[in-house]
């Protein structure tokens, strides 16, 4: 004779962590909880360390404090899947986009000078800097104390390399409908032309900070929105079109879009540090004196690169406007965060 099973009671929506809302996002899911410690899933000590004794995480990799490195959210709330799949397609549409606009013969009515001084040289340098930064967050993404805060670097790294390659792609198929192009200057540029060197010169001081946190907050909230937006918004995209050139534009939406979403995570990683209720006044000092010392570098080495507006045959905007957008870019950033 069938029986009525009993019903299961228990909790079916089980997590090991504390969602953000009422329910664990799908994010969530599957970003918390990937780190093993022995100040959360590890009941012994750390079973490995470095030679000279030190454990391979350490609290000591950053001068700033959290009391849950945990408690970080990504605003983008990216996961590997959707990572994939969004790049993917973006990918995919570079690839179908740029040759058939370049099969429109739109190569052809590119500016020479536009041509010869920007795409050939001063773009075409522009994977070496993207390149040093890949490798500079490759740094923070071995030494992030939280998993939520590594997989958002790990990403940001991922979207350099991306730039790099969608960079070198374009000048191939440029190479391939204009016979005369030639982007051979750009390595040389970047090691001695002056517009570029002090750029080269932060790229490699990052490379060389031992603080994993510093290297995030200079990139995202120093560098990209001083000398990256002024090259790629106040510069390459809204000159673009004024010289022909209507297939760079389509590279350049990604950067930004890319710089937009990364910026919005360090201001989230900021504020969790400032607000935090044990080390917060402490983490607030350590902020401002990094943006504090880091800022007349990058600023400067904006200056240096706000040369390219004035170059031979390119139609800009006013250099000096564009460094005062920059610059009041970087204080609302600073404002808004309180550092």
């Amino acid at each position: 004779m069938a029986t009525e099973h009993a019903t299961l009671q228990g909790n079916r929506k089980f997590v090991w962590f504390t969602p953000t809302g009422r329910f664990a996002t799908e994010y969530e899911m599957f970003t918390i909880g990937q780190q093993s410690g022995p100040s959360q899933w590890l009941d012994i000590d750390w079973p490995l360390r470095f030679d000279d004794g030190r454990p391979p995480y350490s609290v000591e990799s950053t001068a700033v404090r959290c009391s849950d490195w945990e408690l970080f959210r990504d605003p983008a709330q990216l996961w590997y899947r959707p990572y994939v799949a969004a790049t993917n397609e973006e990918e995919q549409t570079l690839a179908r986009l740029i040759p058939a606009t370049l099969a429109d013969g739109v190569a052809d009515r590119i500016d020479p000078a536009w041509c010869e001084h920007v795409l050939e040289k001063y773009y075409a340098a522009w994977p070496f800097v993207e390149y040093g930064l890949f490798l500079a967050l490759c740094h923070p993404v071995r030494e992030a104390l939280g998993d939520s805060v590594m997989f958002a670097t790990v990403f940001q790294a991922a979207d350099k390399m991306r730039h790099v390659q969608d960079i070198v792609h374009l000048t191939f198929d440029l190479a391939d409908v204009l016979p005369e192009f030639d982007d051979t200057g750009a390595r040389a540029a970047w090691m001695t032309d002056p517009m570029l060197v002090p750029i080269r010169e932060i790229v490699e001081s990052l490379l060389v900070c031992d603080d994993w946190v510093e290297v995030i907050t200079v990139i995202n909230l120093v560098f990209d929105p001083l000398v990256g937006s002024l090259m790629t918004t106040h510069f390459m995209s809204k000159a673009a079109a004024q010289h022909g050139d209507s297939v760079t534009p389509l590279v350049l939406a990604g950067t930004r879009r890319n710089a937009i979403r990364h910026l919005a995570s360090t201001k989230e990683l900021v504020r969790l540090l400032v607000d935090d209720p044990e080390h917060g006044p402490a983490n607030r000092a350590v902020f401002s004196g990094w943006l504090d010392r880091w800022t007349p570098g990058v600023d400067a080495a904006a200056v240096a690169l706000s040369g390219v507006f004035s170059l031979p045959g390119i139609r800009a905007v006013d250099p000096a406007e564009a460094l005062s957008a920059v610059r009041s870019d970087l204080a609302a950033i600073r404002s808004e965060l309180g550092v």
